[in-house]
């Protein structure tokens, strides 16, 4: 019997490039973790039951819980859709040290100085050790969390052969002025800005182990040249989720996307005779990956 998937919200933090283009921020995940542990993702967890709280509406601008429940879909009730922007504002602060908010003017908060930065950084190490919540910080920084600078892109949910499943959406955020991305030297290790095709090409050769969800969504965002592409595509495309099939042929692993044209045999596990396809393209939309060596290698089916 399956795992019921945890609610999770991640962000994909991305930045301008000079004189074109923009990077993404990658965590590599402590070796040690239970899940995609030793892999790149995005900064992201789990939903609180607190983050869809009348105290964290209350704190926020820029959406609200009907907003946000009929952004979803209508798919869950409007303080757990809401809970989703909060999760993904909190998880962004507590694993890469950026908060996105509003100051008590109305701007867009940034760390002026270096007292600031110390005072933030200390405020991220009381909350990963306990001693304080997102919300007390912003109530003692008379800051509003900033939702609306979140814009909801994706929507992942482990396979069912995995015993550790989160349900997870992904939103998108422009990093702010005035702020340094960073890990947090706990549940991540090392925190790196690459373009999506410099991290996918350095999957290729083993250097960076991308987590499948990334590998993908990376190879999307990398069709785009400037951040203003990204965010206007989110007008028309219609957001599914994805849930692929996770499977193991001749000491492979194989995770074949739910677009792949022989999905429906893998989820019958019916396999084909050829379970490869053939090696992606930068051109292509990759429909399976296979995992060789600590690295997932994505394929492509075209039956």
């Amino acid at each position: 019997m399956a795992v019921i998937p945890k609610k999770a919200a991640t962000v994909i933090l991305l930045r301008e490039c000079k004189p074109e283009g923009f990077e993404v921020f990658l965590l590599k995940r402590h070796e040690n973790s239970s899940f995609m542990g030793g892999n790149f993702v995005y900064p992201g967890g789990r939903v609180d039951r607190e983050d869809g709280s009348l105290e964290m509406c209350s704190l926020s601008k820029g959406m609200t819980p009907e907003k946000a429940h009929e952004i979803l879909g209508r798919t869950l009730p409007p303080d757990e859709s809401f809970a989703h922007w909060i999760a993904g504002i909190r998880e962004l602060f507590e694993e890469a040290g950026v908060l996105l908010a509003y100051d008590q003017n109305g701007n867009p908060f940034s760390l002026k100085n270096p007292k600031e930065r110390e005072r933030f950084l200390n405020h991220r190490e009381s909350i990963h050790k306990n001693k304080m919540t997102i919300c007390q910080v912003a109530q003692e920084e008379k800051l509003l969390f900033a939702l609306d600078q979140l814009y909801y892109y994706a929507h992942w949910i482990t396979p069912e052969a995995r015993s550790e499943r989160f349900d997870t959406r992904f939103f998108l955020a422009c990093h702010p002025e005035g702020q340094e991305a960073a890990c947090d030297q706990k549940e991540t290790t090392i925190g790196i800005w690459s373009t999506p095709q410099n991290a996918l090409e350095e999957n290729l050769k083993g250097e960076v182990a991308l987590s499948p969800p990334a590998l993908k969504t990376l190879e999307d965002l990398s069709r785009f040249k400037r951040i203003k592409d990204v965010l206007d595509s989110l007008r028309k495309n219609e957001i599914r989720p994805v849930l692929p099939v996770l499977t193991k042929i001749k000491d492979e692993a194989l995770l074949v996307f739910p677009w792949d044209p022989e999905y429906e045999m893998f989820r019958k596990r019916e396999f084909p005779d050829d379970i490869h396809g053939r090696p992606s393209r930068p051109e292509d939309n990759t429909t399976r990956l296979i995992l060789r060596k600590g690295c997932w290698v994505p394929y492509c089916q075209t039956k």
